[in-house]
């Protein structure tokens, strides 16, 4: 193993979304470190069993037919859509996260462990984990905007309900008591005992389907990050190969202290790389060099291959993901964007409030893949970049013939797809945004 820094390998890359991942039900997340990949061992299976029964099966099952048979609330029913798209396209992320998990997990070890065994960098894997916490703080920020501002809305609502039925008459009919969020709820919850029970299912199967998308999204950002750290790791390992070859033999060569000495006084020079290779040539062979240059580029070499079988097997498992991203992203922002609309044009601040940090929320949630998507393939594509930099014209032509290999390689484009419709990148992302705009103008047209 190489290091460049003195920093110390950060361990247990995802900490904080294995926790989360573990209290919503979703799989007893295994560190690499622990050589376990047991997906719900012993009574954690019947924990999973008992959540997401009750908090994605019941709790979505009853949102998403509240459109067609429930209470239909007209003022607040594309953000109510908007949820119910998110919602239920992310039961086929469910089952990839259920069934796909010993994928996720081998793809989780080669980026903890695997690549621990060539040239790393520990201060930029910290970096990026730092990027990763910032990331997942930001969406779990929007989402709990969300989240909090539609239960004060349904609190402020329900206090005005008890001030309005004060003020009827026997005579008069009671108008409806109804709840932040519009879901079809089988059983008579107007009373007072009835809607408090009402009020926390509600509220718990709103933040615990929430958290469950934005764990899930902010992982998967996170593992695409990490993949783009090692590409950008492997760039730095070929730039900087040949330096290391002849520093590490130039070390190694015990010469007299005239020739130390004389050598040391040109240290800082310009030239202090052609003075290193003079003085090892006077002590190795070319054949000897060059072994030495083929054993540090072979190690770069397998580890190019493997980030590739990596990403390779990352979009293959997470390509339906991929899929329902996209289709629940152009969805939801499109139904959001027209109820904030509408919320700014009755100026109600509350709403309105609700409603952006849920825009924003979306465009966070599709932002984060299409993003990390791209700069993947960008870093992907640099390490040809790289090799062309890395000093070739001072080693042997049979080194060079690897190293063009490698950068061939490198020029094919590495993307993570969407089943194959679709790349995850910048253009994807706005691509999403201008489809949710077309359909949000012809929407706002015909309510016009």
């Amino acid at each position: 193993m190489l290091n460049t820094s003195d920093v110390s390998r950060p361990k247990r890359y995802f900490g904080f979304h294995y926790i989360l991942l573990r209290f919503l039900g979703l799989g007893w997340w295994h560190h690499p470190d622990e050589n376990d990949t047991r997906n719900f061992p012993g009574l954690y299976f019947y924990y999973a069993l008992l959540t997401e029964l009750v908090w994605v099966v019941i709790f979505v099952g009853l949102e998403s037919i509240d459109p067609f048979i429930g209470h239909k609330d007209l003022d607040r029913f594309m953000f109510s859509l908007s949820f119910v798209v998110t919602h239920d396209l992310t039961l086929i992320k469910l089952y990839i996260f259920f069934f796909k998990n010993r994928e996720l997990q081998d793809i989780v070890r080669i980026l903890e462990i695997d690549l621990e065994d060539y040239y790393q960098n520990n201060g930029l894997i910290r970096r990026t984990i730092r990027v990763t916490k910032i990331l997942t703080a930001s969406f779990l920020f929007f989402g709990w905007l969300t989240i909090g501002n539609t239960t004060v809305y349904g609190i402020v609502q329900d206090i005005k309900w008890k001030r309005e039925i004060l003020q009827l008459n026997e005579s008069l009919i009671s108008p409806p008591r109804t709840l932040p969020q519009p879901i079809y709820i089988p059983w008579n919850y107007e009373d007072e005992r009835p809607y408090i029970f009402t009020y926390a299912f509600e509220t718990i199967g709103l933040l615990w389907t929430g958290h469950i998308v934005m764990t899930i999204d902010t992982f998967i950002g996170s593992v695409i990050l990490h993949m783009s750290c090692q590409f950008t790791i492997l760039q730095e390992a070929f730039l900087t190969a040949y330096d290391r070859v002849i520093t590490n033999l130039y070390q190694g060569i015990q010469i007299n202290e005239n020739s130390v000495r004389n050598s040391s006084e040109h240290i800082n020079s310009r030239d202090n790389l052609d003075i290193k290779e003079n003085v090892i040539r006077k002590y190795k062979s070319d054949r000897e060099i060059e072994e030495a240059l083929m054993s540090v580029l072979k190690s770069c070499f397998k580890q190019h291959q493997l980030l590739i079988s990596c990403v390779e097997k990352f979009s293959m498992t997470y390509s339906y993901g991929f899929v329902t991203q996209l289709l629940s992203s152009m969805a939801a922002i499109c139904a959001v964007m027209v109820q904030v609309s509408l919320d700014a044009s009755s100026f109600k601040s509350v709403r309105l409030i609700t409603s952006l940090a849920f825009f924003a929320a979306m465009i966070t949630q599709l932002a984060i893949q299409c993003f990390t998507g791209n700069e993947l393939t960008y870093q992907a594509r640099r390490v040809a970049d790289a090799v062309m930099e890395c000093k070739w014209e001072r080693m042997p032509p049979r080194v060079r013939k690897m190293l063009l290999l490698t950068i061939l390689r490198a020029q094919r484009p590495l993307h993570l797809t969407a089943a194959g419709f679709a790349n995850m990148n910048n253009d994807c992302f706005l691509s999403i945004m201008k489809a949710a705009y077309s359909y949000y103008a012809v929407l706002s047209k015909r309510q016009a």
